[in-house]
């Protein structure tokens, strides 16, 4: 069977859910065969790698059950205690140590254990979207070598989850970026490229958001520098949009419409965002003839 289809897989912490939703019909429908490589960054990079462990069915769970319901993955935060989290921030250097990494490592290691060996045997590519705070820059790291260590690094976001004696790649999703539409999308078009977002990414939502966006910028800049924030700024909509996909004929595009946040807590609605990805997925794989 020919391999001729690429996975492209955004993140957005708690909002993953959907794309895990969509890798599990994958997986009940064994489109593996099929794929080449897949590209992936933040909760998508995760997400990738229990597909390639051939373990999607617990997507849910991860994201409810162990990572709110068990744990206290996204740490409770009064106005009180973001006050002095934002103070510490400024004056110390210090990090706001919201999101719980180790306990991520624990998660994908001990406890709901990924299939390290048969990610690195796979034929398929792998490759997670990083940051180099050296250079400001995008990197796509072959994700199937030190697979936990690049998944981890994919995710640690400044100053949520990193502190400042914290070396090497961090959060592809950092900067706003195309690359996954320069790189991926543009320079494959013999390809199926399926491209997930975690929420409908436009250039109205941006906007509607543009304001916490920016004391964001104003947080990060704070541990990667004056010249991150200048660049990111200035690259405030530098996004792959929705509607730039439309053109690439050989491109299908997911997303999740059940309004889901980074940080969602309520049940119901991580849910609903697993089982619709998990339609949308057996429905595109009914529109290429992958299914009947």
């Amino acid at each position: 069977m020919k391999r001729d289809i690429i996975l492209v897989m955004e993140g957005g912490t708690i909002q993953g859910v959907f794309s895990s939703g969509v890798m599990n019909a994958f997986q009940k429908h064994n489109l593996r065969p099929r794929i080449h490589s897949i590209y992936a960054v933040s909760s998508g990079a995760h997400n990738a790698a229990y597909f390639l462990s051939g373990r999607s069915e617990i997507g849910r769970e991860i994201y409810y059950d162990y990572l709110l319901k068990r744990h206290d993955f996204l740490k409770q935060l009064s106005p009180m205690v973001v006050a002095k989290k934002i103070l510490g921030l400024f004056l110390l250097g210090k990090s706001f140590d919201i999101i719980d990494l180790e306990y991520i490592k624990k998660l994908e290691t001990e406890i709901v254990p990924l299939d390290l060996e048969r990610i690195k045997n796979t034929p398929i590519k792998f490759y997670v979207r990083v940051f180099d705070p050296k250079t400001r820059k995008n990197l796509f790291v072959d994700a199937k070598k030190d697979t936990v260590e690049r998944l981890l690094q994919s995710s640690k976001v400044p100053p949520y989850a990193y502190t400042k004696d914290d070396t090497g790649y961090i959060d592809g999703g950092v900067m706003p970026s195309r690359d996954f539409l320069t790189k991926v999308v543009k320079t494959n078009p013999d390809k199926k490229i399926i491209y997930i977002f975690n929420d409908k990414k436009t250039v109205k939502k941006v906007t509607k958001h543009i304001l916490p966006d920016m004391i964001d910028v104003i947080f990060k800049t704070r541990f990667l520098g004056l010249r991150y924030g200048i660049k990111h700024l200035f690259n405030i909509y530098g996004y792959t949009y929705v509607g730039n996909l439309k053109k690439h004929k050989n491109t299908h595009v997911l997303y999740d419409e059940t309004g889901n946040s980074k940080r969602e807590k309520n049940k119901d609605k991580i849910y609903a965002a697993y089982e619709l990805g998990f339609q949308k997925g057996e429905e595109l794989l009914k529109e290429i003839n992958f299914i009947k």
